[in-house]
């Protein structure tokens, strides 16, 4: 029987799920994360979630490039995969 644990990720009102998968030679858990290029979320207020590994944004560090390690990207807990997005250039309304 595979093992697996649903967790909620909750920022400014908005809650997703993910599922996570128990890799047994691993000894560890692995989650299924949304894409949101594919599938965008925005959250009540407009701020689109985005996943850390996301690399195309141009208001990204430029040392990195990535939102994970943009000043804009706010996450539940540190080390989260998945956030939002604070820069108000990109807040949807």
């Amino acid at each position: 029987m595979s093992k697996s644990l649903n967790r909620q990720f909750v920022l400014y009102g908005d809650k997703v799920d993910v599922l996570f998968f128990y890799n047994e030679p691993l000894d560890r858990y692995f989650g299924d994360y949304p894409d949101f290029d594919a599938n965008p979320r925005i959250t009540p207020c407009g701020r689109p979630w985005v996943n850390a590994t996301k690399e195309d944004c141009p208001y990204a560090d430029k040392n990195y490039g990535d939102c994970g390690s943009c000043n804009f990207y706010k996450c539940e807990h540190p080390g989260d995969l998945i956030g939002v997005c604070e820069n108000e250039q990109l807040r949807k309304e």
